[in-house]
């Protein structure tokens, strides 16, 4: 009898052994996920053609059926890249000029997150702000699909 339970501890002890380690064993990447590599040259991207202005660029890093939010800034929502564009141009009937500093930036799954922090010049007149912001971009396919702010709209105003 002894024996017995012995065994049994010891089988019992190799199943365990056996669902630990299938556990540790990753589930495959979602379709259309990116790589890590994939996402950090498109968080490279984003911050390059933001840092230089170049909205032909970063209009090119889109999906067509772009999702943009800005939480901090109320309704503002865009669906579709014509409405992204609409919502860049409203950003420039507010704003004169502008100076992005990414902050720090992080890279995981399909998600590129971007502290930024920004000096804007803000029409009429000029007054200046800084302007700090969070950044979340969902990438599919190599696109950004989805995307979200988050910031304080009082100096804005």
């Amino acid at each position: 009898m002894a024996t017995k339970k012995s065994t049994t501890k010891k089988t019992t002890a190799k199943k365990s052994s056996a669902k630990k380690s299938a556990a540790k064993k990753k589930a495959p990447a979602p379709r259309g996920a990116p790589t890590l590599a994939d996402l950090r040259r498109i968080a490279r991207s984003i911050v390059t053609s933001t840092s230089v202005m170049d909205e032909k660029r970063m209009m090119a890093l889109y999906s067509d059926a772009i999702e943009s939010e800005e939480v901090g800034g109320g309704s503002r929502a865009a669906q579709g890249l014509a409405a992204l564009k609409k919502k860049g141009e409203d950003w420039d009937k507010r704003v004169s000029d502008s100076r992005w500093h990414a902050r720090n930036l992080w890279c995981d799954g399909q998600t590129i997150i971007i502290e930024w922090e920004a000096q804007l010049a803000m029409k009429p007149g000029g007054r200046k702000v800084l302007h700090r912001e969070v950044a979340i971009h969902e990438i599919r396919n190599g696109k950004i699909v989805r995307e979200r702010y988050y910031y304080d709209p009082t100096p804005l105003g």
